[in-house]
């Protein structure tokens, strides 16, 4: 644009002209020679007349250049949008289609013969992710598809200005086709390599009672098992040991192994040798590792967490999350106590290398947490540390012994300790064990883990997802009775005799005795070994008897639940507490065991209201695994006893999960 058509007035010259014409106009009038001045002033009016009139037509072409220039602009623009090669769509918050582009009609006609009747872009994209437009300005969605096509999109949008089309904002929608890419990552996840590590759990055991050539053919069939479920997956089993294989599959028949809950565990049972004895699997399953090395480790990590829970089950790992599979049979007691002398003999040496202990239990303590901590209280001083028990609160439940503890045994009461005087004992050589539970958020004081450099776990309890990393040493046997039973097994072979007091024997029997509900579920040899060593140790039954007294209201109370509890799903009996009371967890729990005397009951569950949450304290007969069934709700524990805590302040709403999770256990447990 030249400055012919955009004039400037006044410009400097003009400017002058005028300065010149005033001034002469001032000098006639002061001469007085009005004539003069009258002739220059009316130049000036018709100089201004003509300037002004200039600029009007002036101004008024530059309009129309600018009108001319912006409508060629926006022709410009709206062609460039309409004749795009991607195709563009412009929708409202509620997915309202406002304007699209000739290739996105070409794109809807593949799908939709009438492109005049869509209005609203769900009509096109099914689920179509509006309401993540609606909560950001701009940003992507990612894989899009368009059925029945299976094409994918990436889709880059902005918000245009509010009420651009009619009322509430609107986007600006590029369709950024990538199938390609999208089936190249498909086939590239459904060829990624899966390693299976696979090991018969009570192979040794079942030998004993086996001829070697039944052992041999029975090993076998366990293989011609595998080897049938790898052909079928593209994959291959390698025996690498006796009673040991590996598996190796394609990622994308992982998921048809997962929706048959690994079937080839129900397989493997069901075959029997003479006498009716059989052979049950773990399976560790790595998945999605970056590399093959991780592969393994996943594949490692799965196995040691079946394993942990009992074995008889599977256990898939990918990189952020875990699964379980099976684990419906009892975990098998293993009758040989040489693992027993071994963790006894490396705890010593543990100890012996530490500057202190600090043993802590799971929050809202019990007798077998406590139990246990006193026992290893017991140990540590036997080796000349200093050892402490990380203890916050003294609830319901630990009432009773506290009381025993400050009478018989006052110098344990310098040794109870809370969580900050713990964080100020710690050093670089102090060792922390953990006792009664594996799973960090459940501990006394998980604080404590994260500044310890020397860990030691002790658990009775089936590993979960969960779990307290980088030990130096775990000792988790789910086949035990209680976290006592370990604890006692230890004491016997530590070196050197470990003299018991009186309180520390009858402690850590309390523990077995709670956990077996006084020795009626989960019982086994090994169980009533370590109570005969208590008992040659002086613990008496009828004193520890005395540590589970109760008073005439707990008793009343558990009338109530049992009056309030109702049948469900045929074999399932629901109760529930409202009561926040301190008492209210160890009443539950002790109510969920009467409850099970009901006849046809299977599984009992009582609900406690908490401060936070609901507690479920769940018990089983022995035919249903209630740990299964709390898992469902983020909890554990063993096949008879489990509990979980749901985040809720409503009975109702904890009542209509804990049925649901009821519900999905036996459609699972039917399908299996």
């Amino acid at each position: 644009m030249d400055n012919n058509t955009t004039p400037k007035f006044p410009n400097e010259s003009s400017l002058i002209y005028f300065i010149i014409i005033v001034l002469l106009i001032v000098v006639f009038f002061i001469e007085g020679m009005f004539i003069y001045a009258g002739i220059a002033g009316l130049v000036l009016i018709g100089a201004a007349a003509f300037a002004f009139r200039k600029q009007v037509l002036s101004e008024k072409e530059l309009k129309n250049y600018l009108l001319n220039y912006t409508k060629n602009i926006e022709d410009l623009s709206v062609n460039s949008f309409y004749y795009s090669p991607i195709p563009i769509s412009i929708i409202g918050f509620n997915g309202k289609i406002f304007w699209l582009n000739d290739k996105f009609r070409e794109l809807m006609s593949d799908k939709i013969e009438s492109i005049e009747d869509i209005e609203n872009i769900d009509d096109f994209v099914s689920g179509f992710p509006v309401k993540i437009m609606n909560d950001n300005r701009e940003g992507e969605l990612n894989s899009i598809e368009i059925s029945p096509s299976g094409r994918t999109f990436k889709i880059m949008y902005y918000r245009l200005e509010e009420g651009r089309f009619g009322e509430g904002v609107s986007y600006v929608c590029y369709w950024n086709e990538n199938t390609s890419f999208t089936n190249l990552k498909a086939k590239y996840n459904d060829e990624r390599p899966v390693a299976i590590l696979i090991q018969i759990d009570n192979y040794d055991e079942i030998s004993e009672k086996l001829d070697k050539g039944e052992k041999s053919v029975m090993t076998a069939e366990v293989e011609k098992i595998l080897n049938k479920y790898a052909s079928r997956m593209n994959g291959f089993v390698l025996r690498y040991d006796t009673y040991k294989f590996l598996m190796m599959i394609e990622n994308k028949f992982l998921e048809e192994l997962e929706s048959k809950k690994f079937s080839m565990l129900e397989d493997v049972r069901s075959l029997k040798g003479n006498g009716d004895f059989g052979f049950t699997l773990s399976i560790g399953t790595g998945a999605l590792a970056k590399n093959l090395t991780q592969l393994v480790e996943y594949a490692n990590g799965a196995l040691d967490v079946a394993l942990g829970r009992g074995g008889d089950q599977a256990v898939v790992k990918r990189i952020n999350s875990v699964k379980f599979y099976g684990g419906k049979s009892r975990a098998v007691e293993k009758r040989t106590k040489v693992k027993a002398r071994i963790i006894s003999y490396a705890l010593r040496q543990i100890i012996d290398q530490s500057s202190n202990v600090i043993i802590m239990g799971h929050r809202i303590g019990d007798m077998d947490s406590l139990g246990s901590s006193i026992g290893l209280y017991a140990i540590a001083r036997s080796r000349g540390k200093k050892a402490y028990i990380v203890l916050n609160t003294v609830n319901y439940a630990l009432k009773n012994m506290h009381e025993r503890m400050k009478h018989e045994e006052s110098h344990y009461m310098e040794a109870l300790i809370n969580t900050d005087r713990a964080m100020s004992l710690i050093d670089q050589n102090t060792l922390v064990v953990v006792l009664d539970t594996h799973r960090p958020s459940y501990t006394e004081a998980p604080e404590i883990l994260d500044k310890a450099d020397k860990i030691v776990l002790i658990d009775h309890h089936r590993r979960s997802e969960e779990y307290i990393e980088n030990t130096l040493l775990d000792y988790i046997e789910p086949y035990a009775s209680s976290t006592c039973e370990l604890v006692s097994e230890l004491v016997q072979y530590m070196e050197g005799h470990i003299k018991l007091t009186k309180f520390e024997a009858d402690a850590l029997l309390s523990g077995i005795v709670l956990d077996t509900n006084s020795f009626t579920f989960k019982t086994g040899v090994r169980t009533f070994e370590a109570a005969s060593f208590l008992r040659r140790n002086n613990a008496d039954t009828i004193d520890v008897k005395e540590l589970f007294n109760e008073s005439l209201d707990s008793m009343k109370k558990k009338t109530e639940i049992i009056e309030r509890s109702e049948i469900v799903f045929k074999d399932a009996v629901v109760s529930y507490i409202e009561d926040e009371s301190e008492d209210s967890n160890v009443i539950a729990a002790q109510s969920a065991d009467e409850l099970l005397t009901i006849k046809d009951v299977k599984m009992s569950f009582v609900l406690v209201k908490n401060k936070d949450y609901i507690n479920i304290s769940a018990r089983s007969s022995g035919s249903v695994n209630v740990q299964v069934i709390m898992e469902y709700l983020g909890g554990g524990g063993h096949m008879n006893m489990a509990g979980a805590q749901v985040l809720t302040h409503d009975i109702d709403e904890a009542k209509k999960k804990l049925f649901e999770a009821i519900s999905d256990y036996k459609e699972d447990v039917k399908e299996q």
